[in-house]
């Protein structure tokens, strides 16, 4: 289980002059956006560097049991939209970011209890060399799946298959958006 109080060097990631819109608290955010009143951050998309995507299933105890999805949550009031990716990651897989390279898919938004929530997710670098490591109350399984993987809806390891079924649609159409991104960046050498 990644420990609560995270590191300090979860504020030393970088980011591109693209992503400086969201190093805006989330409180100024929702002043400057109504009629939202929380916004919930699909924060990390991480890539190995094979391109394989980490996904992390739901705990059969938590709410939508068994499901997968990527690293995320919502943002503190206090703390930017980035600052709320990064330590959601971190809580989530025990992963520290590096930078945040870019923003995947658009903006969606649904209404939740009276509620308007907003889901922000973005392509995350992690330190080198770190294990995921899981809160057992929010995760049971973690897996590193490619594309070919992603889109058959399974991942085969050690012989044992395991079937993946998201969360929501917006998730599933975040993550298709982030594969895509992806292959078109490393095309052109990023």
């Amino acid at each position: 289980m990644a420990p609560k109080a995270p590191p300090a060097a979860l504020a030393s990631f970088t980011f591109p002059p693209s992503l400086s819109p969201f190093t805006t608290q989330v409180n100024d955010y929702l002043l400057s956006h109504p009629p939202k009143r929380r916004v919930g951050v699909s924060c990390a998309l991480v890539f190995s560097p094979s391109n394989q995507l980490l996904i992390l299933q739901r705990s059969a105890t938590d709410s939508m049991p068994n499901l997968w999805e990527v690293p995320g949550g919502s943002c503190d009031s206090h703390e930017t939209i980035l600052e709320g990716a990064v330590r959601e990651l971190w809580e989530e897989s025990g992963l520290v970011a590096t930078e945040v390279l870019r923003q995947v898919g658009g903006v969606p938004e649904w209404l939740d209890r009276e509620k308007v929530w907003c889901k922000f997710s973005f392509e995350v670098k992690v330190k080198e060399g770190m294990e995921v490591v899981l809160d057992n109350e929010e995760h049971q399984k973690f897996l590193w799946v490619s594309e070919e993987e992603y889109r058959s809806g399974a991942a085969v390891r050690g012989g044992e298959r395991t079937e993946i079924e998201f969360t929501t649609e917006v998730q599933v159409k975040t993550i298709l958006e982030g594969f895509r991104l992806r292959k078109e960046g490393n095309n052109r050498g990023l």
